[in-house]
């Protein structure tokens, strides 16, 4: 049975400074804190007193000394404050500094600029045919859109068989192909609704101007209300491989799993490029309300 909770495995990138040690006397123990923010609390404190003996701030006054001495101790305990990632707030100075050029926080992307900066964010050559993405690095990607099995509504043998079928399946996946799930919130598609309204003019031998305007009408409601404004929640299974094989076997994977069982995923749908390149301009772009290619009438 899977479990009900997991912990998060230590990093590999965990060094000796990394380790955290409590420091306790008579009774009393402090939080426990990582070496190297007491070694930048200590050493910030040994900077201090030496910046107010041994510098231009000593031949100072009083006031100026305890001022600047209090501004310096709020600053080592604030930059000596761990985030979230276990990393002191001072390692965040370097990409702050690099951050606040205007040039630095902002990529045109007008047909006459480089299009360099905003080719080193996106990170892909090309797009093939059949939907097959090819990255600067060497790697190959295929998108899916995929419908799962999850609902507020589960029994609790229906949840448990759900979690040990996700947990049996991750445990089987290797570390060469990246598996990301991604979810948006899209105009719904009406691509097949809208070719079949156009099939039935097509085949319509009364040219009555009512069955027209009838017809005229359900097209804009597809296009202008159902394919524009009303938008619906869509999930895509992005598969990254560190090459061509690599992605074949996870496609393998994939593919046993959704024959396999309807557990985990219940359908995966290879997008090709016409219907990869629109999931990605969500990211890139953003979601244009308006259909340029589905404005003109039946008529």
């Amino acid at each position: 049975m899977a479990k009900t909770s997991y912990k998060v495995p230590t990093s590999l990138n965990r060094s000796f400074l990394d380790h955290e040690i409590t420091l306790s006397k008579g009774g009393w123990a402090a939080k426990p804190s990582p070496i190297k923010q007491l070694l930048f609390f200590g050493g910030g404190v040994l900077a201090v007193l030496w910046i107010t003996t041994q510098t231009f701030v000593a031949s100072s006054g009083p006031m100026f000394i305890t001022f600047f001495v209090i501004w310096a101790l709020l600053a080592i305990g604030y930059f000596g404050g761990m985030t979230k990632t276990k990393e002191l707030r001072a390692m965040t100075i370097p990409a702050l500094l690099a951050y606040l050029p205007s040039r630095a926080r902002t990529v045109y992307t007008r047909r006459s600029s480089d299009p360099s900066d905003f080719y080193s964010i996106v990170g892909i050559d090309g797009i093939e045919e059949d939907g097959r993405i090819h990255y600067s690095d060497g790697g190959e990607g295929q998108v899916y859109l995929v419908v799962g099995s999850a609902s507020y509504l589960l029994f609790d043998e229906d949840r448990i068989g759900i979690l040990d079928r996700v947990d049996a399946f991750w445990r089987k996946i290797e570390s060469t192909c990246e598996w990301s799930f991604i979810t948006t919130k899209e105009p719904q598609r009406i691509y097949h609704q809208v070719a079949s309204l156009e099939e039935r003019n097509h085949v319509l031998q009364v040219r009555d101007p009512d069955l027209i305007e009838l017809q005229n009408e359900q097209y804009d409601i597809l296009t202008q209300h159902v394919g524009g404004k009303f938008t619906s929640i869509h999930q895509y299974l992005l598969l990254r491989g560190k090459s061509a094989d690599a992605l074949r076997r996870a496609h393998t994977v994939l593919q046993a799993e959704v024959e396999g069982s309807a557990l985990m995923i219940k359908e995966a749908t290879v997008l090709d490029r016409e219907e990869t390149e629109p999931m990605l301009r969500v990211f890139y772009q953003g979601i244009d309300d308006e259909l340029p290619s589905l404005k003109a009438s039946l008529s």
